[in-house]
């Protein structure tokens, strides 16, 4: 097992290097294949405890917001599939009667979930130094589950929460925040030695706050697993499981970090 997730992570992490390098479209089509791909795994977890939702409107409402990130619009994209998802669906289901409230309530959760915090990626590519910052939401994340993974291993004792992720220690998740927060500070560092005006103090808060939501994210995504009774969302990724097992941090440390830089503005 740990062979295999050796050898996908060396063919995985030049593409996404690659990805996060060139930018633009490449970022752009990445960032809308990861969420058509994670909501199909988390609607086809869901089905095996029989709970059906309605997939062709969550994948409509997808690419049409995907292909809003094309066209030159002012007002909220966010806002707009919020809005769009809850009246139309709602309004489609009390004429068909098809689906319960729980199972509406699912699939609403879903765009929200997967689509929407993923696309986050895009809104950090716009901000100023957008192309540093837009590597933080993946190197803070995987900083964090390496430590974490290994300090979990060599001095974990306390369970973390044991109903939802048995092997994750709360000593574990310390040294994961500590492994993030190292490796924020150590890139602030060098950055700001090639002129990268961003204060180190901004880079070890969002290590921090990152440090947290990746190991965060990545117990809501074990919660859903287990709530529906699967142990991956897929094998697409071998060794590692599903798209959503291996970016299920992403959609937390992405958030935290667009709105930790758009809230400090000229601050950096």
């Amino acid at each position: 097992m740990l062979k295999t997730r050796v050898l996908s992570a060396l063919l995985g992490i030049p593409l996404i290097i690659f990805i996060l390098y060139s930018g633009g479209l490449y970022l752009y089509l990445f960032t809308a294949a990861v969420s058509l791909t994670g909501l199909f795994e988390y609607y086809r977890a869901l089905s095996n405890i029989n709970i059906s939702t309605n997939k062709i409107f969550g994948y409509t409402i997808v690419i049409l917001y995907y292909i809003m990130f094309l066209l030159p619009i002012a007002f909220n994209r966010p806002g707009f599939l919020i809005a769009l998802s809850v009246i139309t669906l709602l309004i489609y289901e009390i004429i068909s009667q098809k689906h319960s409230f729980t199972e509406i309530s699912i699939n609403i959760f879903g765009i929200a979930y997967i689509p929407f915090l993923f696309s986050h990626l895009l809104f950090i590519e716009n901000l100023r130094y957008g192309n540093i910052i837009l590597w933080l939401p993946f190197l803070t994340a995987w900083f964090t589950d390496t430590f974490a993974y290994f300090i979990g291993i060599y001095m974990g004792r306390r369970k973390l929460c044991p109903a939802i992720s048995p092997k994750k220690t709360v000593e574990g998740a310390l040294g994961g925040i500590a492994g993030s927060v190292a490796f924020s500070i150590i890139t602030g560092i060098i950055l700001n030695n090639y002129g990268i005006e961003i204060r180190l103090i901004h880079f070890i808060i969002t290590g921090f706050l990152c440090g947290i939501a990746s190991e965060t994210g990545d117990l809501a995504a074990s919660y859903i697993k287990r709530y529906a009774g699967v142990k991956d969302f897929g094998n697409i990724i071998p060794g590692h499981g599903g798209i959503l097992d291996r970016f299920d941090s992403i959609l937390f440390t992405a958030p935290i970090i667009y709105y930790y830089f758009v809230l400090i503005g000229d601050l950096i």
